[in-house]
């Protein structure tokens, strides 16, 4: 048997709502326009991201009904983070290769919630999912190396860093940034969660 054969079959579940001590991880609605306009329109929330910040409500409902459409697709990962009934954010599978077993994770969340371990929280709560329901074996994701705070998410979340892309990340404020890979195998997760388990006991 191959080390391909080995590997669980990917199993596509789409995005199925996941609950954790304090958040609420579910697909987008229309209805939550509202909230989402108040972070995408920041634009220190969006400072590293692909696009510019949202000029009005309309264009952020033409986002969310894109994506609400795109759930059609049970292969489509896409969540609303949502904390004290209030959409903050979201997370998503940005880019799969299934062939690979393999899927890239990207983030973003409301600047009021930054360093409470919100993030942390969805990200370990997305790993754990695309791990167990989905099957995939490896996870990366990546950050303007200006970026530390996404960084930071990556490391508690047990991630391992793999290298820097120099001149990678082409900026809004037409600077170029590198940008650090960080990725986690589901041999190291599983190990991580034997460790977590064996210090509860």
């Amino acid at each position: 048997m191959t080390d391909i054969q080995k590997l669980a079959p990917i199993t596509h579940t789409g995005t199925q709502t996941i609950v954790t001590s304090r958040l609420v991880l579910r697909p987008f609605q229309m209805a939550d326009a509202g909230d989402t306009f108040v972070w995408a329109s920041n634009p220190r929330v969006v400072r590293f991201l692909s696009y510019t910040p949202h000029a009005d409500l309309s264009e952020t409902k033409s986002v969310l009904q894109d994506w609400v459409s795109s759930y059609q697709s049970p292969a489509v990962y896409n969540w609303a983070i949502v904390y004290d009934h209030l959409v903050i954010g979201n997370i998503a599978v940005v880019s799969q290769d299934d062939a690979c077993h393999a899927c890239h994770l990207g983030w973003q969340n409301d600047e009021p919630y930054w360093n409470q371990g919100v993030m942390t929280e969805a990200a370990a709560a997305v790993v754990r999912y695309l791990f167990e329901k989905v099957g995939y074996d490896r996870i990366e994701s990546g950050h303007d190396t200006r970026n530390i705070g996404s960084g930071r998410v990556m490391e508690k979340i047990g991630m391992k860093r793999e290298g820097t892309l120099r001149r990678y990340c082409y900026q809004k404020d037409g600077s170029i940034g590198d940008k650090n890979i960080w990725a986690i195998l589901k041999s190291d997760w599983e190990e991580r969660q034997e460790k977590f388990q064996n210090k509860s006991l």
